[in-house]
């Protein structure tokens, strides 16, 4: 008792510290001004024109297999993000690939090989004169896969499958991938994926990912003649695998650039937002203080903390109260206090602000989308409630921060139905940022979204791991999506300590310790990674999404041109032969193993390689 009485009367003192801390910020000079990006990032853009490359790979498909077409979808979607042009083939009973020598680089995109028995050594050759082929997915262990096995560097094994749990980097050359690390497939390491040939390589064969245990090859490039194959020896289809075969492909060119966001953002959902009532029993456990002291003389603190130690712009989504109310009118929130106290904090740390809801309810109207319907949240009773809740949201928000221009909005639990967007949209005009999820799940229907601007122009910036204990397969899909999109996406809740699935019953002492190495290990692979907020994503996004390429070799000069170019752009650029010189037309750096990162300030770049 003594300890909660000491506590209670300690909140009211760092209430006024906060405040005072607030004064002392803006009186001395350090407001958001020295935070935002340079003016020349504005979301208002002039883009150059486009420019068209000639197709430089083929993909190969087998229409007749499922399994191939969502290959032949996955392996579409890393190429146009990568910029890398290329025309699909698929197979017929008379299919000739003398094609071949139009193209740089082949992909397959289907498990068994004995489709296309017939043409192995005319691939075969046209690698060996300097061509590069990968696949996708594990072959079938049949007489297709071993007629040209040994061309693969396979010595021996390859007739049956094995379990695998997870995968071990083997050489760094993956963005926060250290040789010996390990990525599981599940949140307990014990799921196993039979999708992986037991097989044995040759000593010429350089491994990139090997199993869990190390004992079997999941990736791996071995030369052939003056060509290159790219072999993966494993069968996932889940969006994370995106980066790993965005790796593979980097590997098959001796110089492979393409662009990337590069930007890391950190999301506070429900934040600012009501101050919690009640208490948790797991707060009361650990600090014997109820939710709301936690939140202030706690959380807060420690969130203040890591956004100081790594950069961070936090970007926080505003709830004006917690009632379940859909239908007009709407309450007014006149408990102001808390909201100005913490969100001109944030402001002042360089973060943003933007909307959550008027409530937690999700826009999602009745009478359209029944489908939408999850849990115990309500449906609003129409349009015009929706529209009306949110012009609430607005004008309270408005008159807090009259300085702030809210363009971010964050669907509650990442739902979101289409005629509520517009109804958002409509209601909160400035709002051009949506900040959803990355990953989907039928049984909530969230809003999925891709790295994309749409044909509205609306810019999609979604979130791609969350919570302060990170699950393995987030860590697996922070991984990929640092060597894919060179970004870094996360969100957490206030009340995440109070749910024991986000981690309650682990308590923060442990929590934080876990995000901390998050962090650690997020600053420590990408070092020089963008710390931007919310909407400056979404202008990194709209920049990112315009551009095209052009790229010529020459000698040891790889020159790029660049369309849809508004001023800088962002690169990730893999030499396979060699290393950089010297790059003019902009800056670069090596982040690890031969990957390096590039910004380029000119629409044409010069790449000078040496060996």
């Amino acid at each position: 008792m003594r300890r909660r009485n000491s506590v209670k009367v300690l909140i009211p003192l760092i209430a006024l510290l906060i405040c005072g801390v607030i004064v002392l910020l803006e009186r001395y000079g350090v407001t958001r001004e020295e935070f935002v990006w340079n003016e020349e990032e504005s979301i208002n853009l002039v883009f150059s024109e486009a420019v068209e490359e000639t197709p430089t790979c083929l993909i190969l498909t087998n229409q007749e297999d499922t399994v191939s077409a969502t290959y032949e979808e996955m392996m579409r979607f890393v190429l146009d993000d990568m910029r890398i042009s290329y025309d699909v083939l698929a197979l017929t009973e008379d299919t000739s690939l003398d094609c071949l020598s139009n193209y740089q680089t082949l992909v397959l995109t289907f498990m068994d090989w004995s489709v296309i028995e017939n043409q192995l050594l005319t691939i075969c050759d046209w690698v060996k004169a300097g061509g590069a082929m990968m696949n996708l997915c594990t072959p079938l262990p049949n007489a297709g896969f071993h007629a040209v096995a040994g061309k693969l560097g396979v010595e021996s094994g390859g007739l049956e499958y094995t379990k695998i749990r997870g995968v071990q980097v083997v050489n760094e050359q993956m963005i926060g991938g250290k040789t010996g690390q390990v990525f599981w497939y599940s949140d307990d390491g014990e799921e196993m994926l039979e999708t992986s040939l037991n097989l044995y390589l040759s000593d010429n064969c350089e491994v990139l990912l090997a199993s869990e245990d190390g004992s079997v090859p999941i990736l791996w490039k071995v030369k052939y003649g003056d060509g290159t194959f790219v072999i993966f020896n494993e069968v996932i289809t889940d969006k994370y695998q995106r980066g790993f075969a965005c790796l593979a492909y980097s590997e098959l060119e001796d110089v492979c650039i393409y662009p990337v966001i590069n930007g890391s953002a950190f999301y506070l959902d429900d934040f600012p937002a009501p101050v919690p009532e009640g208490n948790g029993n797991y707060l009361l456990r650990d600090y014997g203080v109820s939710v709301a002291s936690f939140c202030s003389i706690i959380w807060w603190p420690k969130i203040l903390e890591w956004g100081e130690n790594y950069h961070i712009r936090y970007t926080g989504g505003i709830i004006e109260e917690y009632s379940d109310d859909v239908a007009a009118p709407f309450t007014k929130n006149k408990e102001e206090a808390q909201f100005t106290t913490f969100g001109n904090m944030l402001l002042n740390d360089g973060g943003e602000l933007g909307f959550h809801g008027y409530n937690h309810m999700p826009l999602c109207i009745k009478g359209i989308d029944e489908n939408q319907q999850y849990g115990e949240y309500k449906l609003w009773e129409s349009a015009e409630d929706v529209k009306a809740a949110m012009e609430e949201l607005y004008d309270f928000s408005s008159n807090l921060f009259p300085r702030e221009k809210f363009m971010v909005y964050i669907p509650p639990s990442n739902i979101i139905s289409e005629v509520g967007l517009n109804t958002l949209l409509e209601a909160c005009p400035d709002i051009n940022v949506i900040a959803s999820t990355y990953f989907s799940d039928t049984e909530a229907k969230v809003f999925e979204q891709e790295f994309e601007v749409d044909e509205k122009g609306i810019i999609h910036t979604p979130r791609v791991v969350s919570s302060l204990g990170l699950t393995e397969y987030q860590k697996i899909a922070a991984l990929a999506e640092l060597n894919y999109h060179y970004v870094q996406s996360h969100f957490m809740h206030p009340d995440d300590l109070l749910d024991e699935d986000r981690g309650a019953r682990t308590g923060f002492p442990v929590l934080s310790k876990m995000f901390e190495e998050y962090l650690e290990w997020i600053y420590t692979s990408a070092p020089n990674i963008r710390n931007l907020t919310g909407s400056e994503l979404g202008t990194a996004v709209l920049k990112y999404d315009k551009l095209t390429l052009s790229r010529e070799r020459s000698g040891n000069t790889l020159s790029v041109k660049l369309g849809g170019f508004s001023g800088s752009a962002e690169f990730l650029l893999r030499v396979n032969e060699g290393c950089v010189e010297s790059i003019e037309g902009g800056s670069f750096e090596r982040i690890t193993g031969n990957l390096y990162a590039v910004h380029a300030t000119s629409d044409k770049l010069e790449i000078i390689l040496k060996e």
